[in-house]
């Protein structure tokens, strides 16, 4: 019919990067298929998209650019005790956004299997980067030689733990943080964090 607008076609891609947007501005639970399609500018009846599979992808995308950022930084230095020091001070103080979507995705992981996989893969990204930043300080002579792969478990396990803590508030910033550099001492023979040290020496 001569006149009658044509119906936008929308792409797999173009879902993808709107979920993504309202992921990083709103969170995780504000993607529904009324948001995205508002975000994409075309009336929610016209997508058909399994909403929950989309925003599983969303996460991973930006787990994975997340992570590919924090490598670039930690590696530009050779060192590997200095890259360790630089990959736990961002651990231990992500950005508050980037902590409450991880924590938004893993309560979602209970009811949606896609996201649950998402989950998992940027656990494992997490966990590769830190292990092999380990097992190059052994090499090198920086660490000890011991296990990579359950120290990263061990030190990934509690900086999940404290990043939680911080977000809701619970135990001094102070607390926190005496607890990952012991284990990080202890298990990496590693001092981290001059001003830690110090303000632990004291007892402020």
């Amino acid at each position: 019919m001569l006149g009658r607008k044509r119906a936008r076609v929308v792409e797999h891609e173009d879902v993808v990067d709107a979920a993504t947007e309202v992921l990083q501005t709103e969170g995780l639970l504000a993607i529904d298929s009324k948001r995205l399609a508002e975000a994409l500018g075309v009336p929610e009846q016209q997508l058909d998209v399994d909403v929950d599979a989309v925003a599983a992808e969303a996460y991973l995308r930006l787990s994975i650019a997340e992570l590919a950022e924090v490598k670039r930084a930690i590696l530009a230095d050779p060192s590997p005790a200095e890259q360790m020091r630089r990959l736990l001070n961002w651990l231990a103080t992500p950005p508050e956004d980037s902590d409450a979507i991880r924590l938004e995705a893993w309560a979602l992981t209970r009811r949606k299997p896609g996201m649950r996989e998402a989950v998992q893969q940027g656990e494992a990204g997490w966990h590769g980067l830190v292990a092999s930043v380990i097992r190059r300080g052994a090499r090198s002579g920086d660490f000890p030689q011991a296990d990579a792969e359950e120290i990263a478990a061990h030190v990934l396990s509690l900086i999940d733990g404290i990043n939680a803590y911080q977000l809701i508030g619970y135990r001094s910033d102070l607390d926190r943080m005496r607890l990952l550099t012991r284990v990080v001492q202890a298990e990496l023979g590693l001092v981290w964090g001059s001003e830690l040290t110090a303000a632990l020496a004291t007892g402020s």
